[in-house]
C-alpha cells in the first residue's frame, strides 16, 4: 500500500492538473481508508475540471459514504450511476457501492 501511495503521488506530481491523476489518488486514498479527507479534496479538484464525469462523481460519492454521509453519498452515487448507464457502461463493484449507500440510507431511516 505504501508503494502504491508513493507512485500515485508521484504520477500526480508530474501532472498536477490532470483530473485522471487527481481521481486516481483520491480513489486510492478513499477506498483504502488511508486519508478520506485528503481524497475528497483531490476529487473536488477533479470535479472542478470535469464536473459531470461519472467516475469522479462516483469517487466523491464513495468518499461521502466513507464519511458516513449516507444521504449525500446515495445522491452522488446515483447520479454517477445514471450517467454511466446512459453510456451503457456497467461496473459491478461500483454498483455494489451504490447498493451499500442505499442500504445505509434505509438503515438511518429505520433508526
Amino acid at each position: 500500500m505504501d508503494r502504491a501511495d508513493k507512485y500515485y503521488r508521484q504520477a500526480l506530481s508530474l501532472e498536477p492538473d490532470n483530473p485522471i491523476r487527481l481521481n486516481d489518488l483520491a480513489y486510492f486514498l478513499i477506498d483504502n481508508d488511508r486519508n478520506v479527507n485528503q481524497g475528497m479534496v483531490l476529487v473536488d479538484k477533479a470535479l472542478d475540471l470535469k464536473p459531470q464525469y461519472y467516475l469522479y462523481l462516483h469517487t466523491k460519492g464513495w468518499g461521502l459514504y466513507k464519511q458516513k454521509k449516507y444521504k449525500e453519498s446515495l445522491e452522488m452515487l446515483q447520479k454517477s450511476w445514471d450517467i454511466r448507464r446512459q453510456n451503457a457502461i456497467y461496473d459491478h463493484p461500483l454498483f455494489l457501492h451504490l447498493d451499500a449507500a442505499k442500504k445505509s440510507v434505509i438503515g438511518q431511516k429505520n433508526n
